[in-house]
């Protein structure tokens, strides 16, 4: 059971983090002139959004009362600045203003389990690593291949990258495992690239638009599966963008033989309330990639669980906030999480009763 009075705190941090991200840009910036002067005004434009957003995440951590959910965001920070060039003290300078804005703008009681938590990452800051280790380290043939798929895609070849998967296919590869172990490490490769700053947004966003075609193609040479006669809806929570890793998910479902009703990124609640009633669905999957979007999460699963219309409905959540804290699915109020698709699926098919998912 999380404490009311660190929910109550992030209701409240939330509810005010536009006006406080301003105080912390004040804070540090008044209080280290070198910042001030390195930045300037673009990059305190560019601070007060980075403030915003840090305070948006410690919001949802102290939802679900989860300092290891900051703490990563804290972490996956630090290596962004660090790559960039940041001072190495920038970032702890940054923390302690934040803490002493919300000591002084929140009441004591939402306050205190705020500071705490920045408090925290604050202390765990120096252990935190400065670089963020490849996925695609290992020797073997199919991360090989993910090495190759990322090089022929920051080069700008979509097609080539596409064959890449297709002959794999072709040599008896099956698209379950090109999807875990090629496509997916390969997605995680090209966001850490960006993370550590040799690529730029335009060719992240590039290499995701070429991997969803890859996968559409894929989908087409699986083995076909009977149909079990089961019905899933697979949605992106309001606001998240990131959409590939659901996506996996429910070609995951279809290639089980489940009847899949994909919606696709940034789903209003509403209308994926609406969807799981229409489709008759059994199992619900929500996915959620930023760790600030878990409120997001949160309001679905109330809404839906206060819907008669969906009872009986089962909640499978998934996304990378979910791999760090391993009981955030039961503080979001959802019925279950899984690692990847293929746990996915394995995980709902107990749920409807199939004895082995295909």
């Amino acid at each position: 059971m999380i404490d009311a009075a660190v929910r109550s705190a992030g209701h409240q941090l939330r509810d005010q983090a536009a006006t406080l991200a301003g105080a912390v840009v004040a804070c540090t910036f008044g209080r280290h002139p070198a910042m001030r002067a390195r930045y300037g005004p673009a990059g305190r434009t560019q601070s007060r959004q980075d403030a915003f957003d840090q305070l948006a995440c410690l919001a949802d951590a102290l939802d679900v009362d989860s300092p290891a959910l900051f703490n990563d965001h804290i972490g996956w920070l630090k290596v962004v600045r660090a790559e960039r060039g940041a001072a190495s003290d920038e970032l702890g300078h940054h923390l302690g203003c934040m803490a002493e804005v919300v000591l002084d703008e929140l009441p004591p009681a939402a306050a205190k389990p705020a500071v705490a938590m920045i408090e925290g990452a604050l202390a765990s800051l120096p252990a935190m690593p400065v670089t963020a280790p490849s996925p695609l380290d290992a020797d073997d043939r199919l991360t090989n291949l993910a090495r190759e798929y990322v090089h022929r895609l920051l080069g700008g070849y979509r097609s080539a990258g596409g064959r890449l998967a297709y002959e794999a296919v072709e040599r008896g590869e099956s698209v379950r495992q090109l999807y875990l172990r090629v496509l997916q490490p390969a997605l995680r490769e090209i966001g850490r690239l960006w993370q550590i700053n040799k690529i730029n947004v335009a060719q992240e966003h590039f290499c995701s638009a070429a991997t969803q075609v890859v996968m559409a193609q894929l989908l087409t040479r699986a083995q076909p599966a009977e149909r079990c006669g089961h019905r899933a809806v697979v949605a992106c929570i309001d606001g998240e963008l990131h959409e590939l890793g659901a996506r996996m998910v429910g070609d995951f479902f279809d290639m089980a033989g489940w009847d899949t009703y994909f919606c696709g990124a940034s789903t209003p609640n509403a209308a994926c309330v609406e969807s799981v009633v229409e489709r008759a669905a059994e199992v619900l999957v929500i996915s959620a990639t930023m760790g600030y979007h878990l409120h997001v999460v949160q309001e679905l699963i109330r809404s839906v669980r206060a819907d008669p219309r969906c009872a009986g409905l089962r909640i499978l959540v998934g996304g990378y906030p979910f791999t760090i804290d391993p009981a955030l699915w039961d503080k979001v109020g959802a019925d279950g999480t899984a690692a990847d698709a293929e746990a996915a699926v394995a995980l709902a098919a107990t749920w409807v009763g199939i004895r082995s998912a295909a």
